[in-house]
């Protein structure tokens, strides 16, 4: 019964052994191959590049009259919204989109020439930031949450 544990003892201290024993074999690439086998030591492995720190992106200063917040093509927040009079809706993102609330967007979109307000699961609105039309995206909560040219 003393022999199978000291089998087992000496097979478990050979194994340990062994986990921290460090090859110097290098890597499997094939100069390494045939540096150990014609006696050399592998090369070095090449040391990794270090990092340069990021630095912010410059960001344009926006144009007259843009409303604020990130460039978005398209949106409100783009300058050239005021095609379908989208940069006047600030005042109306984020209120309820009640009848009332409509109805004063209608009579402020003076440059649309049509007015549109797209509910979740509506049909596929392809945006064009070229057409005169204003569409006004409310969220399920019936809340407008941007204004579109298209």
């Amino acid at each position: 019964m003393r022999t199978p544990a000291i089998f087992l003892a000496t097979s478990l201290l050979l194994t340990l052994s062994a986990c921290n024993a460090s090859p110097d074999s290098g890597s499997n690439n094939a100069d390494d191959f045939a540096a150990r086998i014609n006696g050399a030591k592998p090369a070095a492995p090449a040391a990794t590049p270090v990092n340069e720190p990021l630095t912010a992106p410059t960001v344009a200063a926006p144009l007259p009259g843009a409303v604020p917040g990130p460039y978005v093509p398209g949106t409100m927040t783009d300058p050239n919204s005021s095609i379908c009079a989208a940069n006047l809706m600030e005042p109306f993102i984020g209120q309820p989109a009640d009848e009332a609330t409509r109805n004063a967007i209608l009579e402020a979109a003076t440059g649309a020439e049509s007015v549109r307000f797209v509910m979740p699961g509506s049909a596929v609105v392809n945006p064009d930031p070229t057409s005169a039309r204003l569409s006004i995206m409310i969220d399920n909560l019936n809340i407008i949450r941007d204004a579109r040219c298209g």
